[in-house]
């Protein structure tokens, strides 16, 4: 039993002998990330002030409460004011305003204003027609004016306003000439500008019939154009559903299209003023040629004027 004890004690001493031999730590860490501590490292205190530059060994063993940043280059930060810029003004771009919904509303009152009209009126539309195409038929319809029976072409030449003021505003819409006004107020305006027009030149008709002593074919021109315009109605309330349906690049192509129809439209109706005022012709030269110019040819070179320069054409 003491020889075993003995043994026992040896062993220890044996033990703490070869332990006195080990090294613990004495090498590399294999834990530690060398290609870290080969980097040189900023040491920061929360100032932002740059203390000394070591590697990362060395930062271990600075001021724990110190700030290590490992970089791979050396910088020195700059400093940068703690100012907001204060935002920069974009000029303000005016959008388009979006129809859809108010070209749909337009297109469904043409409707059914053409329906109503087509309906109500169908005998009256019929007479204008020809009236349209036949000079006598015309001074026979001139025996109706100013009777109940010649209301009904009030009703239909309002349509024809209606109809042009929509036409004027598609235009506007298509080139984007008033983008700032609403819709609403842009229909309003097309339709009073047309309204107010051609009113004026009704107005202006009658004034001469008035003073000069041709008062019965100043009223049969003036019908003429109210004849005129219910024809010219109906042409326009087609242009003005394929402009607002149609594709981009078909609308154009209808654009000069209805042009050139209300160009002959007007062209003809000139005709037919001539042939009214054949027999002053020869007597009244000069003052049939200031009317021509004044009341005629002046308004179309206006509106031509600015229609072309509102879609680029020189």
């Amino acid at each position: 039993m003491n020889f075993i004890k003995k043994i026992n004690f040896v062993g220890v001493l044996f033990l703490l002998f070869w332990s006195s031999q080990l090294i613990g730590q004495s090498g590399t860490n294999p834990f530690e990330l060398q290609h870290r501590a080969d980097r040189k490292t900023k040491i920061v205190d929360p100032n932002n002030d740059i203390i000394e530059e070591a590697t990362g060994v060395d930062a271990a063993a600075q001021n724990p409460f110190n700030v290590i940043r490992t970089t791979e280059r050396i910088k020195s930060p700059t400093a940068s004011p703690n100012i907001q810029n204060s935002p920069k003004k974009e000029p303000t771009v005016v959008a388009a305003t979006d129809d859809k919904n108010f070209r749909f509303s337009l297109t469904l009152a043409m409707l059914i204003s053409l329906a109503l009209s087509l309906s109500i009126y169908r005998a009256q539309i019929t007479k204008a027609y020809h009236a349209f195409t036949n000079e006598n038929v015309m001074r026979m319809l001139h025996r109706e004016k100013g009777t109940v029976a010649y209301i009904p072409y009030y009703v239909l030449y309002v349509l024809f306003l209606f109809n042009l003021g929509i036409y004027i505003y598609l235009l506007l819409r298509y080139y984007n000439l008033t983008p700032e006004i609403s819709n609403f107020s842009l229909l309003m305006m097309t339709v009073g500008s047309a309204a107010g027009l051609i009113f004026l030149k009704h107005l202006v008709i009658n004034i001469i019939g008035w003073v000069f002593p041709i008062e019965k074919e100043t009223s049969i021109y003036s019908m003429t154009m109210t004849v005129f315009g219910i024809v010219l109605s109906i042409i326009l309330f087609v242009a003005n559903v394929i402009i607002a349906y149609a594709p981009p690049q078909i609308i154009p192509i209808v654009i000069y299209l209805s042009f050139i129809i209300i160009g002959i439209v007007y062209f003809f109706r000139s005709i037919r003023g001539l042939s009214i005022a054949s027999k002053f012709l020869n007597r009244n030269k000069f003052h049939f040629f200031i009317y021509l110019c004044a009341v005629e040819i002046a308004p179309v070179l206006i509106l031509w004027k600015v229609a072309t320069s509102g879609i680029g054409i020189q």
